[in-house]
């Protein structure tokens, strides 16, 4: 439902009283969407208390972590948008029950797009999240593990994420003045790139990856050939990334790399780094 006055250019005229919603607009209704939250607070009630007992039968005097759900809900919608919006601003889509996902799609909108259809809507809810969620998301992703990874990097600690610089995602980049010597191509386009930091990720994977193109072989050909002119390439596989302590060591190493010293999450922030992590990490999402 939507009660406030449509954004200009929110929908396609697809026929005689038929509009279809567009991707940004899409996404705003979707950032607005509201649930009963009776549930979730009952559940961390229950959560508290379970953790709470188990503290005292074990004899320990430490307090049981209580995060707000309510904060969290509000964040993990946010995030939930910017997923959505990584993917249409992306090359890849997830499939309907019973489809796999779909990769080497042309992106339908791009991040800067949402956040000027939210800035030029009603001042609600649905806007403000919206206007967020293109500020977290990334223009650029080819699939859903490129994606999972930039937000758990980029995210701010509070989100659960690392607090990284944000990097730009299958961005080329020119080395056709090195061809014949240290490269066999004009241009190369690493998963990850923090440009003026010359650091680069790479993510290894033919799982969520490209089929065809982007195989182990032209992985590794294009880290060398980066490697060749002075960038620092890192390489991540699904085992190191499936686990949150894999992560959390790939990103101390980006962060020595890039010179960043990382914040250190508190009680609730180590809470909501798990949460975000079992959020985020694809298993074979469907529509």
């Amino acid at each position: 439902m939507w009660s406030a006055e449509l954004p200009a250019n929110s929908c396609f005229i697809v026929g005689d009283d038929v509009l279809l919603s567009g991707p940004e607009f899409t996404i705003m209704q979707f950032a607005g969407a509201t649930a009963r939250l009776d549930g979730l607070l009952d559940a961390h009630a229950a959560a508290v208390a379970a953790e709470a007992r188990m503290l005292a039968d074990l004899g320990l005097e430490d307090h049981a972590m209580a995060d707000s759900p309510l904060v969290w809900e509000h964040e993990r919608r946010i995030v939930a948008a910017a997923v959505l919006a990584c993917e249409f601003a992306g090359s890849y889509r997830l499939g309907m029950p019973g489809e796999s996902t779909r990769y080497r799609i042309s992106p339908i909108m791009s991040c800067n797009g949402l956040e000027l259809m939210a800035a030029k809507a009603e001042r609600t809810t649905a806007a403000s999240r919206a206007s967020k969620a293109a500020r977290l998301a990334f223009d650029g992703s080819a699939s859903p593990m490129e994606t999972a990874l930039a937000l758990l990097f980029a995210l701010p600690v509070e989100y659960g994420g690392f607090g990284l610089p944000r990097p730009v995602l299958n961005k080329p980049v020119d080395v056709s003045g090195y061809r014949g010597a240290l490269s066999d191509r004009d241009q190369v386009s690493p998963d990850f790139l923090w440009p003026e930091k010359r650091v680069a990720l790479e993510y290894d994977s033919g799982e969520f990856h490209f089929q065809g193109e982007k195989t182990a072989g032209t992985d590794a050909v294009r880290a060398n050939i980066l490697t060749a002119l002075g960038y620092r390439v890192f390489r991540a596989t699904p085992q190191t990334v499936r686990s949150l302590a894999g992560v959390e060591l790939l990103g101390r190493q980006l962060a020595c790399a890039l010179g960043v010293v990382l914040e250190i999450p508190d009680e609730i922030c180590t809470l909501r780094r798990r949460r975000l992590h079992a959020e985020l990490m694809p298993c074979r999402r469907e529509r």
